[in-house]
């Protein structure tokens, strides 16, 4: 992942808290001890799903007994500090994305 390559500890950029202590193409030990230090805050706040709508009586100018306009959407936002991927996803981040859906429509009734 971009974000890997981009923060790796390196003579140029000694940065102690980067993403990925030592980038090489061998085993480097250190890398693949056992700590927290790869432990993330995973709490997070997402706003699941959203229905809205407005019904309209009688048009008689339109001949329209009734109508109804609505909009519907899931996985609208989401609040976390953790911006790597989709904290939902959890793991690694290597799966299919959560995906959003937006429905917007209109019910005509004569």
């Amino acid at each position: 992942m971009r974000v890997i390559a981009e923060d790796h500890w390196s003579e140029d950029n000694p940065n102690l808290y980067a993403f990925w202590p030592r980038l090489s193409t061998w085993n480097v030990g250190p890398n693949n001890q056992t700590s927290t230090w790869w432990m993330r805050k995973g709490d997070f706040v997402r706003l699941k799903s959203v229905d809205a709508g407005y019904s309209f009586d009688k048009l008689n100018k339109l001949k329209i007994n009734s109508a109804r306009l609505y909009f519907s959407a899931t996985n609208l936002l989401l609040w976390s500090n953790f911006k790597m991927w989709d904290v939902e996803m959890g793991g690694n981040g290597l799966g299919y994305p959560i995906q959003s859906v937006y429905s917007l429509g209109l019910q005509v009734n004569f």
